[in-house]
């Protein structure tokens, strides 16, 4: 199975975990990685790598990021099978957990971000057209 990182500045990546389990139940091989003001870099880097090395199985590790994430992004070219998308959202997480296990890591980065680009929508905008 394909694990999963939500990394994110501040506490988002747990309450994003929390929000998915709502759809999804509960997210195995999963963890969340924060970064908050203060914390110390190189133990926030060590934690994520230890995280990836906790949950690769084989078939690989995604890190979803709230932004370009240079932490994430080294540790992804450092390591096999380790890949980084940036812009997590909820659609992009549920997407990822009803595929990761039909789907290789490099067909289910693209059909993340796929479902986290088509979760954007302006809803009032849509209605009015409808009208």
């Amino acid at each position: 199975m394909i694990g999963l990182i939500i990394a994110t500045h501040g506490n988002s990546s747990v309450e994003l975990i929390k929000a998915a389990e709502m759809f999804a139940g509960p997210l195995s091989q999963c963890r969340a990685w924060t970064l908050n003001p203060g914390d110390d870099i190189q133990k926030g880097e060590q934690m994520l790598e230890e995280y990836v090395d906790e949950l690769d199985q084989e078939e690989g590790v995604l890190i979803m990021a709230d932004l370009f994430a240079n932490l994430a992004t080294k540790i992804a070219l450092r390591k096999e099978n380790v890949e980084t998308v940036t812009g997590v959202n909820l659609p992009m997480i549920i997407q990822f957990v009803t595929e990761r296990e039909t789907q290789m890591l490099d067909e289910l980065v693209e059909s993340c971000i796929e479902a986290a680009q088509d979760g954007i929508k302006c809803p009032t905008k849509i209605m009015k057209e409808r009208r």
